[in-house]
């Protein structure tokens, strides 16, 4: 049986759980996890309708016939610009009933519904996404050669890269070195930050030009048959330094032992407060202002979160990034991240870039 009609399988068994009457499907993402294909009409409204009991319905605009998989037993319902696609969908309805709503449907279309049948109950579905967190076989295996082109374009970048350059400069030589591998299209735009612009875990890229005796701070990722990498490591450019060297190593073992404690039956929230705990020691708990990892998959941030508040706990086939960093204001920041794949006994690390201090060398000065 193929992925996809397994997956469906698996969603119908969730939304009867659920007690919802149906489902409706409109995330680009989970369209494409559960029939293959990659599917975006714009404005139009598209949505897969599964229906406990009855056959998936796909609700398409007629121009996009060309998107419609071929691979799953479903019905397709074209319609074209002179009618309402809302007045289609809602003849599949019936006042009070159950209507579960993945999280990306655009709300005009939720308000016309509504309009159109005023008992009917609607509720915010998050059948979809809680599947997509448990990878199967082929999507491990892609996010696994995706990690390793990622690593492969890290180290390109380290042995490469000429300094003096200014932050974009390095931001399109990633996206170079990418495409050198077939991977055309970046899962999100580089975060490069040079000395205290590293200090801003999301700082926006700029012409700003590397000094010497500085951290430079590389977070990447590419787009490999529609799944996301991401890997951020942090260099030196310049002579030895010890200040450096000691945040670097308090950073790294953390982040290591965060990925040791890794294993089905563990609460997320338990490796995030290792690491706050761990930061805390040495007294720099202050410094780290994010969580310590993000699911990864089709979308760069997806679920699971790991965070001190969720209390979930890790099971095999997750997929997830352990990423603790600090940031010292007006000074630098240092992060380390590596994605990670639950096994039955532990975890696989993806990332197989090195982790040891490196510096830099700044050229023609």
């Amino acid at each position: 049986m193929e992925p996809y009609s397994t997956r469906l399988l698996k969603c119908y068994t969730k939304i009867e759980t659920a007690k919802f009457d149906h489902l409706v499907v409109t995330s680009h993402y989970n369209l494409y996890y559960l029939l293959g294909e990659k599917i975006d009409t714009g404005e139009r409204m598209t949505v897969l309708l599964l229906s406990p009991g009855q056959k998936a319905k796909l609700f398409i605009h007629q121009m996009f016939a060309d998107q419609v998989p071929t691979s799953c037993e479903i019905e397709v319902i074209y319609y074209s610009d002179e009618i309402n696609p809302i007045q289609v969908l809602a003849t599949n309805f019936s006042s009070h009933e159950r209507l579960g709503i993945d999280q990306n449907w655009i709300c005009s279309y939720l308000i016309d519904l509504l309009k159109t049948i005023p008992a009917i109950t609607v509720e915010k579905s998050s059948i979809v996404e809680t599947l997509r967190e448990i990878k199967d076989e082929i999507e491990i295996d892609i996010l696994r050669q995706s990690a390793r082109i990622a690593d492969a374009v890290m180290y390109q970048i380290v042995q490469l890269q000429h300094f003096p350059a200014t932050e974009k400069e390095v931001s399109g030589t990633i996206k170079s070195f990418f495409a050198e591998h077939g991977v055309d299209e970046l899962s999100f735009k580089p975060i490069i930050g040079f000395g205290r612009n590293a200090a801003n875990p999301h700082h926006t890229i700029s012409d700003k030009v590397c000094q010497l005796d500085q951290p430079i701070l590389i977070d990447m990722g590419g787009l490999f048959h529609n799944y996301c990498s991401d890997i951020t490591r942090t260099f030196y450019l310049g002579r030895r330094n010890q200040q450096f060297e000691d945040l670097y190593k308090i950073v790294r073992e953390t982040q290591e032992k965060a990925i040791e404690m890794v294993r089905p039956g563990i609460a997320f929230s338990d490796i995030d407060l290792f690491v706050r705990t761990s930061f805390a020691k040495w007294g720099y708990d202050q410094y780290f202002i994010h969580r310590t990892g993000h699911g990864i998959g089709l979308e760069l941030h997806e679920g699971p979160s790991i965070h001190r508040n969720n209390h979930d706990v890790i099971q095999p086939g997750m997929a997830f990034s352990i990423e603790p960093g600090l940031y010292i204001p007006g000074q630098h920041g240092i992060r380390i991240e590596d994605i990670v794949v639950v096994t039955d006994s532990g975890c696989e690390v993806l990332n197989k870039c090195s982790k040891e201090v490196q510096y830099l060398e700044l050229l023609g000065v």
